[in-house]
């Protein structure tokens, strides 16, 4: 490869950076000390850049940065920056101009980029200016142009390639080193190739996790599923669903890595995995299932037990059987329990117009009847007796077939349910006539009080148009819906 930047005709053609034209010869390679492993909250204390064409170096720039809060013992002991050496340095708005001139408009490069760059752009936008530049990881560029290594951390490489640092964990050093990396990286015969595909990809390769092959986001799918994000041992961190599985991760990566508990998830991030569900009701059934399989360790909604509106029985000094609504964890009082309060209303509602009862009798606004002012051995019997057919009714066994769309046009997803409980849900291309026919192919699933509310969440949708899926109720008809098993 000649000692020229091969980078220059495919970049002169490029329409996407034409406004990087006039110094397609220059790399700025960074490096930077700071308080803390964030930006929110950490300041920089030292930076260090050294512009290259890519072979040779041009030029280089260092300054002591006054963070403006005390440096941490643990990072004095790390860096040697103690807060004496910064006493009489610079803020960083005091350098922003001639640092910005010293980035100019050269493709800004670090070792795990995300990082410096975060770092600068915070501080960029907390003096009111907006700082954006196209970026290269070389730690990328070390996974794809010298594979093979057990770590890519900037010590470890340039330990197996014999790249001296005699400065480690100052800007300066770790600097010239990353330099070094980045010289015999271009010098490599697919680095033209690599690179060209590195910024042609809208950044991809800076967003990303640094560990997280680019083609694991480019073979996501554009449909309604669940992924995971799995760490270097394959143990999942987080498990997510959405309508659209590839938009959804992206989103997760968006932004900067303001706090410590981003930075350490996404560093910990090694693959991310995904699989089509057909629709949102099994992409969500699927992703609880799997959340209380492997209880990743940032998935928190799920490790604790969901408030209900339970519906609590009593009976009043004058003999009345009643209800009152109650939100609670545990419901096994109940009658019947709801997630939502005003499903749970929805239903007393319907079920005092159908038994005659006074609605406020059921922990209910009043109808006008004041039933309770008529407290005589007739009317408390007939009362009681609407209130007994609503708890029979209540407890009676309701088995139904949630009919989905299937993650093809050959089958179709069945979720079965029981009395508000889900029994099970699979996937099938068989031609079920019988509602008994379920019970043989459907897997009993664990269940939980996150996959019933799903269902009921799902019906209630549905009943108000928001949904459309089909039903087959084991107590209405034995026959599938009209139109068969499939959708």
């Amino acid at each position: 490869m000649r000692n020229v930047n091969p980078l220059w005709t495919w970049f002169a053609n490029c329409s996407e950076i034409q406004g990087y034209l006039h110094i397609m010869e220059r790399f700025a390679i960074v490096d930077i000390e700071t308080t803390g492993s964030h930006a929110r909250g950490h300041g920089i204390t030292e930076i260090a850049v050294i512009i290259t064409d890519g072979f040779s170096e041009l030029d280089r720039w260092e300054t002591l940065v006054d963070p403006g809060l005390p440096i941490p013992e643990h990072i004095t002991k790390l860096t040697g920056i103690d807060d004496t050496m910064v006493a009489a340095a610079p803020t960083f708005e005091a350098i922003a101009d001639e640092l910005e001139d010293w980035l100019g408009d050269a493709i800004f490069v670090a070792h795990n980029v995300g990082f410096d760059y975060a770092f600068i752009r915070g501080h960029f936008e907390t003096m009111g200016r907006i700082w954006k530049r196209p970026k290269l990881c070389t730690v990328r560029m070390a996974r794809k142009l010298l594979p093979g290594h057990g770590s890519y951390s900037l010590g470890r490489i340039c330990t197996d390639l014999g790249i001296a640092n005699n400065a480690r964990h100052r800007a300066m050093g770790d600097c010239a080193a990353t330099v070094a990396l980045f010289h015999q990286m271009m010098q490599t015969e697919r680095a033209e190739a690599v690179v060209q595909s590195m910024l042609k990809r809208g950044e991809r390769e800076s967003w990303l996790p640094q560990h997280v092959p680019a083609s694991d986001f480019e073979n996501l799918p554009l449909t309604a599923g669940v992924y995971r994000f799995l760490d270097r041992k394959g143990v999942p961190l987080y498990i997510g669903m959405s309508h659209n599985v590839r938009h959804r991760v992206r989103t997760h990566f968006n932004g900067d890595m303001a706090s410590s508990r981003r930075q350490a998830f996404l560093r910990d991030i090694h693959r991310i995995e995904a699989e089509e569900t057909g629709s949102v009701l099994l992409a969500r059934l699927l992703e609880d299932e799997l959340i209380r399989k492997h209880w990743p360790i940032h998935n928190r909604a799920q490790k604790s037990v969901a408030m209900r509106t339970a519906i609590i029985p009593y009976t009043d000094q004058k003999g009345f059987n009643r209800f009152h609504l109650k939100r609670q964890r545990h419901v096994k009082q109940a009658v019947r329990w709801f997630y939502r309060d005003d499903d749970a209303r929805t239903w007393l509602h319907a079920c005092a117009r159908e038994h005659q009862v006074d609605p406020e009798m059921l922990g209910l606004g009043t109808d006008g009847r004041n039933l309770l002012r008529d407290d005589s051995p007739q009317a408390i019997a007939r009362h009681n007796e609407g209130v007994t057919a609503i708890m029979r009714s209540a407890r009676q066994s309701e088995r139904m077939a949630l009919i989905e769309k299937g993650r093809n046009h050959q089958e179709s997803a069945v979720v079965l349910v029981e009395n508000g409980v889900v029994y099970g849900w699979c996937y099938t291309e068989e031609a079920i006539e019988r509602f008994d026919q379920l019970d043989e192919i459907i897997p009993m699933k664990p269940g939980s009080a996150t996959s019933d509310a799903i269902v009921q969440h799902a019906l209630q949708d549905r009943n108000t148009g928001k949904r459309s899926f089909k039903v087959w109720n084991e107590t209405a008809t034995k026959k599938p819906p009209e139109g068969g098993l499939f959708i």
